[in-house]
């Protein structure tokens, strides 16, 4: 062969040496050949950095070691401990049974490590709302129960030691001057003593500070610490030199208002609480939502250390026993006092009689304004009563001197279901008109006192048959002057029974009840006991013949008299033992159970009372011969009494 197989297929002029050949065909042929060069270049893959790694050292801190405090003991041991008695002996002992089942401050457990004692105090309580109308959302408390005040200065203690924790704190401390209130200000110094120096104890491992304000209050309000104060004793000092007003006037929202201005005037960023000792409602209640309203808006809480209010009422009897040696001392006097009631309107049929029902007894709650006041503020109440320990009724030889003639009390927590509606008067109004069981309750508990026919006559001695029949007539008359009384009360309770099953509170439950089942008994003994005697009329014949004396004895026996009462009878015992039963260990199951008690009928009794024998004394007029007394007495005056419509 002459040539190479290339120069078979280009020729003799060569492929790229051709002139005809495209531009194009020998740019792809160069671009193809750097490709396959590109090709053949191994590319090694990429490397991940490598990942850096920290070492921490653990830090261990370094406990701060506390010195074991001096902790005073007490030999003798004390029967009454806590919040509940006149005599407990620390703060963490003030937690007793009275506090609600859900505390309004949490109180933690703490761990006892060697000698250091250590108490978790409480958190602060959660914040009041904005609405003061509407109770559901009400965060204080209107019914601490304790048998002295002490007991709730123990418990002031927590919730002042709750606050400290938080920040720096003025406790403004206001007292009724009231001659009746005298002994109870002596003891709250004397406690208040220990009080301080149990929270500058604990302190120690505080930040924060307490501070002092001082008012007092009879006919006027009375500064008596009214720049801040970290001295204790300048404190209990100053409540022992309050002095006795004996006008008889307490203007208790008008001090409280002028104490909580004062307070934050001088707040400086403090909490600042505001704590009220009294025994009575005062004489300025229609600044009561006023003053609330101000404390609430300015986030100062108010306690009350007071008395409880008498179920149903405004007014009680206090046991007085004189204690300045210038007035005759010894005597015991039971003069009238305001102390409640513990609702704005009246929810309680009121009937004048000596029967148990019908006694004054607890609540449960305090005077309605300063609950409310408590309550709308994130306070407590303290219901403060000598006899709330006591079991069954008391007696007036075991009431305290200045406590109220109550003779039955009732457990705080069970109480707690039926609180009263904190309420301003106008949405109180708006939920009346919204439910006419409610409505008829009120308008029928604001009526006139309702009259028993117990108090009528039952006894009818005969001397001859026109005599007996004359008295029958007489009584009857009587009958017939309540009868009006108790109808009008029973119609306006049966016009709102339609809406009875609406009600979902049980206070109002209970109290539509009992109402209803009171009036319908006193509606059948009084039907009853005007029909016995127009019976009687008709002639009555002694079975024994030494009898001389018609006697009315209470008896369940009506269907001799009346299917109708009989009716009657059966509905309202209906509504009787249903309060017993649905409503137990309160007020309402106490008066439906002795309302039970006694027979809603009554039946014919004979006996003996000497009517003859009296009828011949009566003509007898000889005078009882005087007693002899031939020595003359040479007494001392007599030292004058207090006032008693002073204290």
């Amino acid at each position: 062969m002459t040539g190479t197989w290339w120069d078979e297929i280009v020729g003799d002029e060569g492929f790229l040496g051709d002139a005809e050949t495209p531009a194009w065909l020998v740019s792809m042929l160069v671009h193809v050949v750097v490709l396959m060069l590109l090709a053949m270049v191994v590319v090694p893959p990429a490397q991940r950095p490598p990942a850096a790694i920290a070492i921490e050292q653990p830090v261990v801190e370094e406990l701060e070691l506390f010195e074991p405090e001096a902790i005073a003991v007490e030999v003798e041991a004390s029967d009454q401990v806590g919040a509940n008695s006149n005599g407990g002996e620390a703060v963490a002992e003030s937690l007793a049974p009275v506090i609600a089942d859900v505390p309004l401050v949490a109180v933690d457990t703490p761990e006892i490590v060697d000698s250091d004692v250590h108490i978790e105090l409480m958190e602060e309580i959660m914040p009041v709302a904005l609405a003061l109308d509407t109770s559901l959302k009400i965060r204080g408390d209107s019914a601490v129960g304790t048998d002295g005040a002490s007991g709730a200065v123990d418990r002031l203690t927590l919730e002042i030691a709750a606050s400290l924790d938080k920040k720096d704190t003025t406790v403004c401390w206001v007292f009724d001057q009231s001659v009746s209130l005298a002994g109870q200000r002596r003891d709250i110094a004397s406690r208040l003593t220990r009080v301080l120096e149990e929270l500058d104890a604990s302190g120690s491992r505080r930040r924060s500070e307490l501070f002092h304000l001082i008012y007092a209050y009879g006919d006027r309000v009375n500064p008596v610490i009214d720049r801040p104060t970290r001295d204790g004793q300048a404190v209990v000092d100053a409540i022992e030199s309050i002095p006795i007003d004996d006008s008889g006037v307490e203007l208790t929202f008008t001090a409280v208002r002028t104490a909580a201005r004062k307070a934050q005037e001088v707040r400086a960023g403090r909490n600042v609480m505001l704590v009220v000792f009294t025994d009575e409602v005062g004489n300025d209640e229609q600044l009561a939502d006023e003053t609330a309203e101000y404390c609430r808006r300015m986030g100062i809480r108010v306690y009350v250390v007071g008395v409880p209010a008498p179920f149903g009422r405004r007014q009680v009897e206090i046991k007085f026993v004189e204690f300045d040696q210038k007035y005759a001392d010894g005597e015991v006097r039971w003069p009238v006092v305001d102390q409640g009631p513990e609702t704005l309107y009246p929810e309680l049929i009121k009937v004048a009689s000596k029967s148990p029902a019908d006694e004054p007894i607890d609540s449960g709650f305090g005077p309605f304004s300063l609950s409310k006041l408590c309550a709308s503020t994130g306070g407590i109440y303290f219901t403060v009563h000598g006899s709330r320990g006591s079991k069954g009724r008391v007696k007036d030889a075991e009431t305290a001197p200045m406590a109220s003639r109550l003779r039955h009390f009732f457990d705080s927590d069970a109480m707690r279901q039926y609180r009263p509606d904190y309420l301003s008067k106008a949405n109180l109004d708006k939920e009346l008109a919204a439910n006419k069981a409610k409505k008829a309750l009120v308008e029928a508990a604001g009526k006139s006192e309702l009259q028993p026919v117990s108090a009528v006559q039952t006894e009818f001695p005969r001397r001859d048959d026109a005599q007996l029949s004359a008295s029958f007539s007489e009584a009857q008359k009587e009958v017939a002057r309540l009868q009006p009384a108790i109808d009008a009360i029973h119609r306006s309770l049966a016009a709102g029974a339609g809406d009875r099953e609406k009600i979902r509170e049980k206070r109002w439950q209970a109290g539509f009840d009992l109402a209803m089942g009171r009036v319908l008994a006193a509606k059948v003994r009084a039907d009853a006991y005007n029909e016995v005697l127009g019976q009687a009329k008709s002639g009555l014949v002694f079975k024994h013949p030494d009898s001389d004396t018609w006697e009315l004895s209470p008896s369940d026996e009506l269907g001799a008299i009346s299917s109708r009462m009989e009716k009657l009878a059966g509905e309202a015992r209906t509504y009787l033992e249903r309060v017993v039963a649905d409503h137990p260990g309160t007020p309402w199951a106490y008066i439906a159970s002795e309302e039970l008690k006694v027979p809603l009928g009554y039946a014919w009794r004979e006996k003996h009372t000497g009517v003859a024998k009296q009828m011949q004394m009566g003509a007898n007029n000889n005078n009882p011969t005087a007693r002899p007394d031939d020595v003359a007495r040479k007494l001392m005056a007599p030292k004058p009494q207090r006032p008693l419509k002073n204290l």
